[in-house]
């Protein structure tokens, strides 16, 4: 796979419960557009969140970023989520996010919610060459719904908004293609999770010492993965890592400190070639995953 160039609490959480706040303006007639579509290559680590995946996770980002959200308003607008791209970088100054919800967003909300009384700065915004005019809300994070289906977040609005546009432009029935910036491997990838939670980082340090608690220094290409409920512990997930290695060598000092970072067993692992370790069925709190997104 290909090299693409988290303050997260503020990242996840709102991602999901603006949806329920959301509105904007008839989308342009023509082709639909795809969230996945408008996540661009410049994040290094990339998210596919699904509602069939983990519901709960959803509404654990919703009242991590909302503490006014109850219990009933955080399923409430969850019910409203069907899946969250994020592209994320960190860095010493924190954490940026770029987003994209597919969902259903009431329109009716959003001038009760996202006003100027409520301290939210709108502003419009007309891609190049376009007669089309989009709302941006700015306020604790920037946020806009190009379409009554779609939310963007955080990092690069106007080059979402201008991309959705361009796409939505096209004649309906050019379906065929997903016209994303991330290479067809990832895309494909992040598009593909319906029952688990993907990821993939082409930085991976900062997670993996979340996950395991330790400093690794692996010396990895890349890393990519995934995360299934496991149905018989409902606070647990199973795991699987990719893990795409520098070279043999490196691939064999990784896996020991793997093995002993998740206490792995033989059957767990799979190496393919000389630079590909897989790893699967890592039994992983899902506190573990909350704490990677800041909840």
């Amino acid at each position: 796979m290909k090299k693409h160039n988290l303050h997260a609490g503020l990242v996840s959480a709102s991602i999901l419960f603006f949806l329920l706040l959301a509105g904007c303006k008839s989308a342009p007639a023509g082709r639909p557009v795809d969230a996945l579509e408008l996540i661009d290559n410049q994040s290094s680590f990339y998210i596919a969140v699904p509602k069939a995946a983990d519901n709960v996770l959803i509404e654990r980002m919703i009242t991590g970023f909302y503490e006014g959200a109850s219990e009933a308003d955080a399923k409430m607008i969850a019910d409203h989520v069907n899946k969250v791209y994020c592209g994320l970088n960190r860095s010493k100054h924190g954490t940026e996010v770029q987003a994209s919800i597919e969902g259903s967003i009431p329109s009716k909300m959003v001038p009760k919610v996202l006003n100027e009384k409520k301290g939210w700065v709108v502003s419009d915004f007309t891609p190049s060459k376009s007669i089309n005019n989009y709302k941006i809300y700015s306020g604790p994070v920037e946020m806009t719904f190009p379409s009554p289906k779609l939310a963007c977040i955080g990092r690069n609005l106007e080059g979402m908004l201008t991309k959705y546009d361009a796409l939505a432009a096209l004649p309906a029935e050019d379906t065929t293609v997903l016209y994303s910036d991330l290479d067809e491997e990832l895309t494909t990838y992040l598009k593909g999770a319906e029952t688990d939670i993907r990821f993939y980082a082409n930085k991976p340090q900062s997670f993996l010492t979340i996950l395991t608690g330790a400093q690794l220094d692996l010396k990895l290409i890349d890393v990519k993965g995934s995360f299934t409920s496991d149905p018989k512990h409902p606070n647990q997930y199973f795991l699987t890592l990719d893990f795409q290695f520098k070279n043999g060598t490196f691939l064999k000092a990784g896996r020991t400190l793997l093995i002993l970072a998740f206490g792995l067993t033989n059957s767990q692992e799979e190496i393919i070639g000389d630079s590909e370790l897989i790893i699967h069925d890592i039994r992983i709190d899902k506190q573990q995953l909350y704490k990677l997104l800041s909840l």
